[in-house]
Formats: C-alpha cells, sequence, structure tokens
C-alpha cells in the first residue's frame, strides 16, 4: 500500500515522505484497515523492525488532527521515552506539541496539559492517574508499546491497571513482538488482533554445536568456535550483538573478543576508538570498556551508567563499534539491530538456582538481527554447549512464548493498587473494590475473583491496622491522610508503614547512616547484594556504627533472612553514606564491588525514598527541624555532596566536582562569586568559559568570554596571520 492511498490527513502523508516513507510494509497495511483508523482498539504483534511505532503514530496523529484531544504513547524505559519523544518531534512541523514525562511521581504535571503527544513510563502515567491531572480526561488514545509486559513482574501490574482504568475511556493500541496468547490478550482489550511474520529483512535462525551451525531449514555450516561467528561478522563489514547471562561475563568476553577484532580495524576506526575510549571517566568499569571499546567490541549491561551505556548504543548503530556483548537488558526494546546476533546462554542465575531463559526473552534477543536498508537478512545463532541442535530449535526457534499471565495477584503489587483505588480514585466498598478486579486482565484469565477476594480483605485488614484507611460505621471505607499520601506518594503501603515504625528513632536520632538503612529495609529499594568474604568486613563497619543504626541487631535471634536483608541494606547505607560525603564515584566502585549504574539506581532511589519519608513525616507530626534536615540529606543524596556545597548545587552546568572545586578556591556562596572576576574563576580546575558564562547568567550578569586559541593549534596559526 502507497501512502497516498491513505485514508488519513495530507499532514500525516506529508511528514511521512519526508521520513522517505512513500510505502508502507504489509503488516503495516493491514493494521491500518483494521478500524484503527476509526478509533478501533488495536493489539500488534509483528516482528522486531516491522513498523509497529509508525501504525501507532499514524493512529495518533490521525485522531489528534480529525478530533483534537491528546494522546498517552506508554514506554517500559526512561532511554525509549527518549528515543520515541525525539522520533515523535517530527509531528511538530504540523502543529501538534510533544512532550516526555518520567521520573517525580508526586506531581499532577499539569503543564503536559499544552501537549498533544505525550511520552510516558508507565509507572509516570499511573501516578498521573493518581494525582488527577485534569488532562488525563481529554487523552483520546493510549498507546502501551512493548504491551507484553503485561506479564512481568516488575512492572506488570501497573499496566494492567492503567490498563483496566481507560477501557472504554480511550482508544487503546498495544504493540509487541513477542505475545503468547494474543488472542486471549485481544478479547480483554476489545481490540482487533493484527499477527504478522512478516519481517523487513529476512531472518535465519540456528544453531551452533560442537563447530557446526544448524540452521532451521536443514543447511549446515561449519565454524571452528562460535567466537568465528562473530569475527566472521566483522570480516564481512557487519555488526554482531553477543547476548550473555551475567554482567561479568559480559565485560570478559567483550575484552577477549576485542584482542581479535582490533586487528580487522582501520587506521582511522582505531583512532576514533582511541578518541571514544579516553572520553570515559575514570572508574574500574570504565577502564575495562575503555580498553574493549580500543579493539572495536563494547560490553553493555545495567551496571554501566546511563552516558556509557548511550555512548556504546549509537556508535554501535553508527558501525564504529563493530561488536556489543551485552546482558538481555539491551533487548528491552532499545533500537539496535545487528547482522548476526549470537545468543551465548540460555540459562541464567536467578533466586532459585539456574533456571532457563523463557522463550519470549530469546525471541526478543533474535528479533534484533537484522537492519533494515542495509542487510538483506539477519542472522540469530543459539550457542548450545550440551543440547541437540535439534531440541534447542524446537523449544527456542519454532516454540510458542509463554502465555502473558496478570501479575496483579502479586501481594506487594495489589497492597499499593488497592490503597490507590481507595485514596484516589474513591473507592468505597468491598464490592465497589472487586467490580474494578472484574474489568481486570486477572479476572479475565481466572474467569472470577473469588481467589483474589480473600486476598483483598487481608489487604485492608493491613490498611486498616495501620491506620492508612478506616471503616465508617456505614460500612464506607476512607483514606486517612498516611494512605492518601502514601498512594499520591507512589509507595508500598509496605514502605510508609516501615517509616512509621522507625520515625520516633529517626526523631530522636537523625543521621545518615541509620536513614539511609531505613530505605534500603523497604520493599521499594532493591539493595545491592554482598559476597561472603564481604561480610566479615560489614560486620566490623556495622560494630563500629552500631549506634547510628536503627533495625534491630541481626544475630539477636537466629534468622538467615533477616540477616542478610539487614546486611545488604548495611552496605546500601554504606555505599550512599560514601556518596553524600563526596568519595569518587572510582572508589565507591572499588570500594563496595558495584557498577555505576547500581550508583545512580541507588541514588535516584534514595532521593525518592528520602522526600517520601519527609512526606510521611509530616503526616505523623514531625518537627520543623526534622524536615529541614531530611530536605537537606535529599540534596545531598541527589548531588553527592556535604552540606556546605548544598548553595552552589543551585548553580548551572555545576556538578559535585566543580562545586568542590569553587568551594576550596574560597567561593564558597552567590555572593563571593558575584564578586569574581571571569578571570578569577577560568583559574579554577574544571571551570570553563561556557560554565563561566552560565554561572554568571544565572547571577544576572552577562559575560562573554572569547577563548585565545591554544598554541600549536590550527586556529592558533590561522588567527596569527
Amino acid at each position: 500500500m502507497r501512502v497516498e492511498e491513505l485514508k488519513v490527513s495530507e499532514k500525516v502523508k506529508l511528514i511521512l515522505r519526508k521520513r522517505g516513507i512513500e510505502e508502507l510494509y504489509p503488516p503495516q497495511e493491514e493494521a491500518l484497515k483494521s478500524g484503527v483508523l476509526e478509533g478501533e482498539n488495536l493489539l500488534v504483534a509483528i516482528p522486531t523492525a516491522s513498523g509497529k511505532t509508525l501504525i501507532a503514530e499514524i493512529a495518533m496523529v490521525n485522531t489528534l488532527l480529525r478530533e483534537g484531544g491528546k494522546a498517552v504513547y506508554i514506554v517500559p524505559l526512561k532511554a525509549l521515552a527518549e528515543e520515541k519523544f525525539q522520533e515523535f518531534r517530527d509531528w511538530e512541523e504540523i502543529g501538534l506539541r510533544v512532550a516526555m514525562a518520567t521520573g517525580d511521581y508526586d506531581s499532577k504535571d499539569e503543564w503536559l496539559g499544552k501537549y498533544d503527544i505525550v511520552v510516558a513510563t508507565a509507572e509516570k502515567f499511573d501516578s498521573l492517574l493518581r494525582h488527577g491531572s485534569s488532562w488525563i480526561k481529554d487523552v483520546k488514545v493510549l498507546v502501551v508499546d512493548e504491551i507484553h509486559l503485561l506479564g512481568s513482574r516488575d512492572r506488570g501490574a501497573t499496566l494492567e491497571v492503567i490498563l483496566t482504568h481507560m477501557l472504554g475511556k480511550a482508544q487503546i493500541i498495544g504493540l509487541s513482538a513477542t505475545i503468547g496468547n494474543p488472542e486471549e490478550l485481544a478479547e480483554w482489550l476489545n481490540a482487533k488482533l493484527v499477527m504478522s511474520e512478516w519481517r523487513p529483512v529476512q531472518l535465519r535462525r540456528g544453531v551452533f554445536h560442537q563447530g557446526l551451525v544448524v540452521w532451521e531449514d536443514g543447511e549446515v555450516d561449519r565454524f571452528g568456535s562460535w567466537e568465528d561467528l562473530v569475527y566472521d561478522a566483522v570480516k564481512r563489514g557487519k555488526g554482531a550483538l553477543v547476548f550473555v547471562n551475567m554482567r561479568r561475563k559480559a565485560e570478559r568476553t567483550a575484552l577477549e573478543l576485542s584482542k581479535k577484532v582490533k586487528s580487522m580495524l582501520t587506521r582511522g576506526e582505531l583512532r576514533k576508538l582511541k578518541e571514544l575510549a579516553n572520553s570515559l571517566e575514570e572508574n574500574p568499569t570504565n577502564e575495562k570498556l575503555a580498553k574493549a571499546l580500543q579493539g572495536g567490541v563494547a560490553f553493555h549491561h545495567a551496571g554501566l551508567g546511563r552516558e556509557e551505556r548511550v555512548l556504546v548504543e549509537n556508535n554501535f548503530r553508527a558501525g564504529l563499534i563493530k561488536v556489543v556483548v551485552a546482558t538481555p537488558t539491551l533487548a528491552a526494546g532499545i533500537n539496535t539491530p545487528a547482522f548476526r546476533v549470537i545468543i551465548r546462554d540460555t540459562w541464567r542465575y536467578s533466586e532459585f538456582g539456574m533456571e532457563r531463559i523463557p522463550v519470549l526473552e530469546v525471541q526478543q534477543m533474535m528479533g534484533r538481527a537484522g537492519r533494515p536498508r542495509y542487510d538483506e537478512r539477519g542472522e540469530a545463532i543459539i550457542v548450545s554447549t550440551t543440547e541437540n541442535p535439534g531440541d534447542v530449535i524446537s523449544y527456542y526457534i519454532k516454540g510458542k512464548p509463554e502465555k502473558l499471565f496478570s501479575q496483579l495477584s502479586n501481594e506487594s503489587n495489589l497492597r499499593s493498587q488497592i490503597l490507590a483505588l481507595i485514596a484516589t480514585f474513591n473507592y468505597r466498598t468491598v464490592r465497589e473494590i472487586l467490580n474494578f478486579i472484574d474489568r481486570t486482565f486477572y479476572a479475565y484469565q481466572r474467569k472470577d475473583t473469588y481467589s483474589i477476594e480473600a486476598k483483598i480483605k487481608e489487604i485492608l485488614y493491613f490498611l486498616m491496622e495501620n491506620e492508612f484507611v478506616e471503616l465508617t460505621l456505614e460500612d464506607e471505607i476512607i483514606p486517612l491522610p498516611l494512605g492518601t499520601r502514601t498512594a499520591k506518594l507512589y509507595i508500598d503501603p509496605m514502605t510508609a508503614k516501615v517509616f512509621k515504625d522507625f520515625f520516633k528513632y529517626i526523631e530522636k536520632d537523625p543521621n545518615p547512616v541509620g536513614i539511609f538503612h531505613v530505605i534500603a529495609l523497604t520493599p521499594d529499594m532493591v539493595p545491592v547484594s554482598y559476597s561472603k568474604r564481604e561480610l566479615s568486613k560489614l560486620e566490623e563497619e556495622y560494630y563500629s556504627l552500631k549506634d547510628r543504626v536503627y533495625a534491630d541487631d541481626p544475630y539477636l535471634t537466629y534468622d538467615p533472612y533477616y540477616e542478610r536483608k539487614f546486611f545488604r541494606a548495611f552496605k546500601t547505607s554504606l555505599i550512599l553514606h560514601a556518596w553524600i560525603n563526596e568519595v569518587s564515584e572510582a572508589d565507591i566502585v572499588e570500594k563496595f564491588s558495584v557498577e555505576p549504574g547500581d550508583i545512580y539506581r541507588l541514588v535516584e532511589t534514595a532521593e525518592w525514598l528520602i522526600y517520601s519519608l519527609k512526606e510521611i513525616a509530616k503526616i505523623l507530626g514531625a518537627s520543623q527541624e526534622l524536615l529541614d534536615y531530611l530536605e537537606k540529606l535529599r540534596v545531598r543524596v541527589k548531588h553527592g555532596v556535604r552540606e556546605e556545597l548544598i548553595p552552589l548545587m543551585e548553580l548551572p552546568m555545576v556538578g559535585r566536582k566543580r562545586a568542590r572545586a569553587l568551594y576550596n578556591a574560597g567561593f564558597k556562596d552567590f555572593e563571593s562569586i558575584a564578586r569574581a572576576t571571569p578571570r578569577e574563576l577560568l583559574k579554577i580546575e574544571g571551570i570553563g568559559a561556557k560554565t563561566v558564562e552560565a554561572i554568571f547568567k544565572h547571577l544576572g550578569r552577562e559575560v562573554k568570554i572569547v577563548e585565545k586559541p591554544k598554541k600549536n593549534t590550527l586556529d592558533y596559526f590561522l588567527n596569527k596571520q
């Protein structure tokens, strides 16, 4: 189907042509003829790179231009939100405004009402629903990207509740490459189902076993080792993406592969890669990454910092990095296709021991093979060391992805959502709550809510016992201040209970170690783990800081579960304590055996939980002194600074390092900086012309600095003439 044949506004066709799109793919044509342009709900289950996003874009924009209103596009990750936000800005040319909303779960964000298309994470949109943002009533289209995450333990319940709230109020469009039970999901959504195996790039799938690649069509190719599959792709001028099951394995494998890949690179590539490696901040993880990068290979996992992950993704897409060795986080929606995908591991460690990686995940990884416009075909190869290739082909290549099952019955998820129904959606009786549950995917799959009714009643008793809600004489369930604040803060009621239980100790002796330990004991914080050899050091640290810790000594009773939980939380509190005392990132990584990405995750979560603790403390009647203390601690966590640097953190382009440099040079406040000359500030390490200009502008002074070219540079010689 050609773009000109589409029954949509000419404005839509204009943008499509500007993107170079003249003809639609077959699945796109089928989807756009399904009734979606007339407002029908739609579930699209088609392979990666088959144009799912474009289907949603055309449907959203068509509705907005025809009827007005707003469209919300939900993604699972902040990085994916950024990617989609940039893509959708094309539509601004025809008068639509695009915004992105992630993080800050305690805000109505009424400013979003000025925008037509809002890209948001599921958690952010759920929090906006709870806050009753006025513009949500104008949402005409809700798109859920990666809708198969409805079955994930982490965010499945959030997606399900969003969809339950919005069904019947907005057009629903669900997108996924892999769903095990699409018919069932489409029925629940009252949606047309479009399924297809069509891909713009042919996908060839096989299994490497004992020197042979056995393809699904029965053909066989010979390779000396699985590593030769990587080298062969690079020799052909193509890229390879290798999936492994652990961070450490990703790093080791990348370093090993880089030794040989390096010999296949041009001088120009080696020079650019060296520049890339030198641009990384110094820390032990980045040292390994820099070494691998110089050989044209990178690793990618959740332990990398956000900047490093983006650097790897962009340069792999651009073709400078030839090979990426990743954990499955890279398969979660980010656009990084490669000619050849090699799945090194099909088993991984879990809390229950070794378990098979689900078919759905492996098929998501295989879907990354083949780059539209660059490759005629892509290749996805699973490495099998012990299993017969035929069995692997049957299970992973020809097997169906696992069915999606509702995650609403998970107690933590249900507890939070039941409180939200009462505190922010005005549900007042058990019957009203059950009526809502009746509309969920959980009830649709189970065919009755009897099994969950007992759980709901248990949760209601917990909420009443802990003063989140109360039952009136008329048998109405009404929220109490603690319940309303907890629901709007978007924290687990159990987290608020932990805060409440420790409140009297915190008020008596507020200190960072104790407070960090408390927030790390809550279900909203995933604390870092520790090894057996670390335990004795942690015990030593604990006994030296015991008087600052509020929780019970882990050795008062024999409880291995509590001991492990206690020391994981304690290690987390030590990391955060080092962070706010300006210990360098590199030293934290070295001392605590964590990755930069882990530090950022902890800092982001800790900042939110300290803010939440402060808000809960207000409800509990805390003194202004304690509230001020908690606010200062939150700012210190956000920036990783000691208390004296807090005022300087308001300056633009000033982070913890520059703030410390300014302070040590005698510029301790705005007044002293305002009195300074640009020359004085430029003498400070790390402070350049752009930073000085931004600082003075913030303080109300317009300063323009013309930098002289450095000696022995081309600019220097040109300026001399």
